[in-house]
């Protein structure tokens, strides 16, 4: 959960920028929205976004041989690109590759 505390107006920075921030408040909930284990679901972000212009298939061939078959069994095209998952797809991903170990 997280809400806005505060906002800060450029002229506070030097040189100000050409934004509007804003001090934000994040309360960590009891349990996950989308449940996945927290380490697989760490290396498989950080692997998907390391090379973000490639395709799924290409960047997370290194986390499984099988990663087109995990793909496609949770709903998501080996042709997509990390950018366009829903936080959901990447749950689900984390989920299928703990469960075929």
């Amino acid at each position: 959960k997280a809400r806005i505390v505060m906002e800060i107006p450029p002229s506070a920075f030097t040189p100000p920028p050409k934004v509007t921030s804003a001090v934000v408040h994040i309360v960590k909930r009891d349990q996950m929205l989308f449940p996945a284990n927290e380490a697989t679901l760490t290396r498989l972000v950080a692997t998907a976004f390391g090379q973000r212009r490639k395709m799924l298939r290409a960047s997370l061939k290194s986390i499984s041989p099988d990663i087109e078959a995990h793909l496609t069994g949770v709903g998501i095209a080996p042709t997509d690109r990390a950018e366009t998952i829903p936080i959901e797809g990447f749950c689900a991903l984390a989920r299928s590759l703990d469960g075929s170990k």
